[in-house]
């Protein structure tokens, strides 16, 4: 009987020593199962790597991309909402070397925005605190040409000059085209400081239309000039009819009186435009009507005419026809 008992103590300690392995098995074979490392596994505990969190490269956008010299250029994008601001570099057209321009802040969401002035073709871009910059993005600065007051009226033989500047500065090929008896073209350069100067001579009567083109160069793109017309007058002798003549038709239509505006010419048509020029005084009229017909005169002015420039009953005036 005792050794029944005996055989039953000895199995029923086997049963729980091996129910205890078996309990614990699942976490000592744990803790020598290797890492999973796809199919290409080596077998060896390789863990998995935690991305470092960094700034998202900045955008910058600018508008217009093409503008004036001097005019204000718009620059925004979105950087990092953790980035506080943004600095704005430049760097010229056909450098290597990028200049800081200004430090812009951000709002809550990243955005950004700020205003600079066009000086020079180029590229921008912004950096972020974390050094990370955005495309650059280009610009192309247009040439901004001034031309200064010219004589609109000037006598055969006298010389007009053609002055100004343009910017940026800098030694530029400028060029001068004269249209009107034929096209004229005038080449010069621009001082360092930007500045041009020519002369002109009309060599006929008539009206002329001046235009200064500035060629492109590594710092901005070509630009031309306002139109500017120039009269070029030659001299004629010039009498004046109207007193005695006052209500007669006109052989241009209509009847003369006092306040007729107008020239009597032999040949030039009826309503052709006439520049007359007198001791400082300018008048622009119409033909109105036919004459003089007296040796050596041109052009027969009527009273209002006469009065509007100052002249006298005979005299020479001078005219663009």
């Amino acid at each position: 009987m005792k050794a029944i008992q005996t055989i039953v103590s000895t199995v029923s300690v086997c049963l729980t020593t091996l129910g205890l392995l078996l309990a614990i098995a699942p976490f000592a074979g744990a803790a020598t199962l290797p890492a999973e490392t796809g199919p290409a596994s080596t077998g060896t505990a390789t863990p998995t790597p935690v991305p470092e969190r960094r700034a998202s490269a900045s955008t910058v956008s600018v508008t217009p991309s093409r503008t004036n010299h001097g005019d204000p250029v718009s620059l925004r994008g979105r950087v990092d909402s953790r980035s506080s601001a943004v600095r704005i570099y430049f760097r010229p057209s056909g450098g290597k070397r990028w200049f800081p321009v200004k430090r812009v802040p951000t709002d809550n969401r990243g955005r950004y925005r700020t205003v600079v002035e066009a000086r020079s073709n180029g590229q921008y871009r912004a950096v972020t605190p974390g050094g990370r910059a955005s495309v650059p993005k280009n610009v192309l600065v247009r040439s901004r040409v001034s031309v200064a007051g010219v004589r609109k009226y000037a006598k055969l033989g006298s010389r007009v000059m053609i002055r100004g500047s343009v910017s940026p500065a800098g030694g530029r090929r400028v060029k001068v085209v004269i249209r009107g008896a034929g096209t004229e073209v005038l080449n010069t350069r621009t001082r360092a400081h930007g500045g041009f100067r020519v002369s002109w001579k009309p060599k006929a009567s008539g009206s002329y239309r001046v235009r200064v083109f500035a060629a492109a160069n590594g710092r901005a793109i070509s630009d031309a000039s306002r139109q500017i017309r120039v009269s070029g007058l030659r001299p004629t002798h010039a009498s004046y009819f109207g007193p005695g003549l006052f209500g007669g038709p006109l052989a241009c239509g209509g009847t003369l009186q006092p306040g007729t505006r107008g020239v009597a010419h032999k040949t030039l048509p009826c309503g052709t435009k006439v520049t007359l020029r007198y001791r400082g005084r300018t008048v622009t009229t119409r033909v109105v009507d036919r004459g003089p017909y007296v040796s050596g005169r041109e052009f027969d002015l009527t009273e209002a005419t006469r009065n509007d420039l100052g002249f006298g009953d005979l005299g020479t005036v001078w005219t663009n026809r």
